[in-house]
């Protein structure tokens, strides 16, 4: 299985790596709750479900309403999703002139525009935007349009009817929800709990640009502070969690490990993102991938 759409911080290249620090007897808990309070295109929670078999439960969050609404579609009627796809997909193919592709592109993002919240055809017109516009990117005019440009590729997969049909199957397991990252904890049941956070990341540095901007409201370091707090509750509950963010630091003091400095593990590895917040080819990002448990030993002997 693979997301359904593309999105800006997706971690499908930090799989293999966010694998291999699962708690080590993750596999053998029974009747697994897995909770994300920042899905994104939910390339970890796709791979959880189809990895492991013994999360009974699964418990997603996302602030961005069309998003979450997409999933609910999903879940729900994937067909009638596919309907409309198809017809955008053959219609946009069918146009052999990048300008006729790039009009008939704004005529669509027109029309998603002016679509009510309701109308059924808006997730289909969401995901033909998705992977057709610039880069995969969401976002919003300060009137609420979606507005990123035409992304001008030459065959954009857009769909694939039996992908879309797994991730149906895979959703009946899993609650929706949409809205600030606190609103999903009330949910959470004594079922033993592994969960992932992967919220906006903090700019490496104040000097390095960097796109970190979540919705119109941005991601401040009080909403860092806050979701650390909250992780320290649910932690101290018995929770299994696991954040990833930038390897930020303000000067020469790293940002993460000043504020997860009661009883959490760090570990550092080397990123590729589409976006490069360094002004250089020779110079690589990192991430930190934080947990509230030790590490497991193997992971540095695991075969490639």
């Amino acid at each position: 299985m693979k997301p359904f759409v593309k999105w800006a911080g997706g971690k499908t290249r930090l799989l293999k790596e966010i694998e291999r620090r699962l708690p080590a007897d993750f596999d053998t808990w029974e009747d697994a709750t897995y909770v994300e309070p920042f899905v994104g295109g939910g390339s970890v929670l796709f791979h959880m479900l189809e990895k492991h078999e013994n999360i009974s439960r699964a418990v997603i969050n996302d602030i961005n309403p069309v998003l979450m609404h997409s999933y609910h579609r999903i879940k729900q009627d994937p067909k009638s999703i596919m309907e409309t796809l198809k017809v955008l997909k053959n219609e946009y193919r069918r146009l052999s002139e990048d300008k006729v592709r790039e009009a008939f592109y704004y005529r669509v993002r027109d029309t998603f525009n002016d679509m009510q919240f309701e109308d059924e055809q808006k997730v289909a017109f969401f995901i033909f935007l998705n992977h057709t516009c610039f880069n995969g990117l969401y976002r919003e005019n300060k009137s609420g349009n979606f507005n990123v440009p035409h992304g001008k590729y030459k065959s954009p997969a857009i769909y694939e009817e039996e992908n879309i049909m797994a991730l149906h199957e895979a959703l009946q397991k899993v609650e929706i929800y949409c809205g600030d990252f606190d609103s999903i904890w009330s949910s959470l049941e004594s079922n033993p709990t592994f969960i992932y956070v992967d919220p906006p990341y903090r700019p490496i540095s104040k000097k390095v640009l960097m796109f970190t901007l979540y919705d119109k409201s941005g991601f401040s370091d009080s909403d860092q502070l806050r979701l650390k707090e909250i992780c320290d509750i649910f932690g101290n509950r018995g929770c299994r969690i696991m954040l990833s963010n930038s390897d930020s630091y303000d000067g020469d003091i790293s940002y993460f490990e000043t504020l997860y400095n009661n009883g959490y593990h760090i570990d550092r590895i080397e990123v590729t993102r589409m976006i490069n917040p360094y002004n250089s080819k020779n110079r690589k990002p990192k991430e930190v991938i934080i947990t509230n448990y030790p590490i497991p030993n193997h992971i540095n002997h695991i075969n490639e």
